[in-house]
């Protein structure tokens, strides 16, 4: 298949994350797939660096009415001379970019919207207009948002498909710990190791994980925090105060944005997602049981599909420090148990989320729709 994914973001988040790791997966099935966005923008750059097709002559931010149909016309053009087989817009813009030049086109060429976007579809009459009318499948990257779909949109149930995104499993596979980088960053070889990977911002629940450490400190005074991520809405400086203030500092590690997240991932003997919104790819949590790890996980949108309470992990409520710590505490007391569920969880994704089986499920979506023009 010839596939024409467009994403316009304004920088690599989880839903530029999405479309690029599908590009490279099908590109790996043998497909040939253009990514096309805004120039120079994030998931493009990305996308270059790791090998993929681009297009940068769209400008799918820009919403004057003179972008408008340049915009269409663009993708007129690429769909032509590229004899493009499917479109895929992963944004609101691309989409009713690619519904509307279907319409310039001669043959039928189907029309996927994929949304990660955590927040529910607009009901307006013109978004029903669009999912109804205009666009021949939906995919969203949970349940969840399968869900706000049916319910907000009253859209059949068959139109819409969730496929939650994969993993490198080579890449994200078991490795032995660096004792030499545990030694740097000051952890007792006897210390039992808590992690969280994530941006530094409010909707990751950082202050709950550090209020249910104070607990977890109680019974296992030896345990380290490792907080990986970069500043965003909230900074490490801020979250060191706090510990501090909370008198738990010394079992905090602050690490910023990791070169190699592997390395960090590997120290740890647990796993923990914290977030209170968003997570509606969650590929941190895949990442974790990539490489073995068992997850503590709050219970929003993608993170209870991915962990499975009681298999490779435990789902707790989000904003609730007081399960995310009985739930450390459980795990960190019952070392049998933490290396059977991380073995699940490396089990989980061999079984259900490598990026083979990413691209076959998007692949019979399309196969599917193009067997009907």
């Amino acid at each position: 298949m010839n596939v024409l994914q467009l994403i316009n973001v304004r920088w690599y988040n989880a839903c530029a994350y999405y479309a690029v790791t599908l590009s490279c997966a099908l590109t790996g099935r043998g497909h040939k797939v253009i990514l096309a966005g805004d120039p120079h923008s994030p998931p493009l750059v990305k996308a270059k660096e790791l090998g993929l097709t681009i297009s940068r002559d769209l400008y799918l931010s820009r919403t004057s009415p003179w972008m408008i149909a340049y915009n269409l016309k663009r993708i007129v053009d690429l769909v032509r001379g590229e004899k493009i087989d499917i479109i895929n817009a992963h944004r609101g813009e691309g989409h009713v970019a690619a519904a509307l030049a279907k319409r310039f086109l001669r043959r039928g060429v189907p029309v996927v919207r994929t949304r990660g976007d955590a927040r529910s579809p607009s009901p307006n009459r013109l978004n029903r207009w669009l999912n109804h009318k205009l666009t021949d499948r939906i995919i969203t990257t949970c349940q969840a948002l399968r869900r706000s779909y049916i319910d907000s949109l009253q859209m059949r149930q068959e139109k819409v498909i969730s496929i939650p995104v994969g993993v490198d499993h080579e890449f994200f596979s078991p490795r032995e710990v660096d004792l030499s980088l545990k030694a740097r960053l000051e952890i007792p070889q006897e210390s039992s190791v808590v992690g969280v990977v994530g941006r530094l911002s409010p909707v990751k629940g950082h202050r709950y994980l550090m209020e249910s450490a104070r607990q977890v400190l109680k019974r296992f005074p030896r345990t380290i925090f490792l907080i990986c991520g970069e500043d965003a809405q909230i900074s490490a400086m801020q979250l060191k105060k706090r510990a501090r203030d909370m008198a738990i500092h010394k079992n905090f590690r602050f690490l910023g944005k990791v070169g190699d997240i592997r390395e960090i991932i590997a120290l740890f003997d647990v796993g923990v997602v914290s977030s209170i919104g968003s997570e509606t790819i969650c590929r941190v949590a895949l990442e974790y049981m990539s490489m073995g790890k068992p997850v503590v996980g709050a219970k929003v949108n993608a993170i209870p599909e991915v962990v499975h309470h009681g298999v490779n992990g435990l789902v707790v409520e989000p904003q609730n420090p007081e399960q995310m710590a009985g739930s450390l505490i459980d795990l960190l007391q019952d070392e049998p148990k933490r290396l059977r569920f991380g073995q699940k969880s490396r089990d989980l994704v061999l079984e259900e989320f490598t990026l083979d089986h990413f691209a076959r499920k998007t692949e019979e979506v399309y196969k599917s729709l193009l067997s009907h023009f």
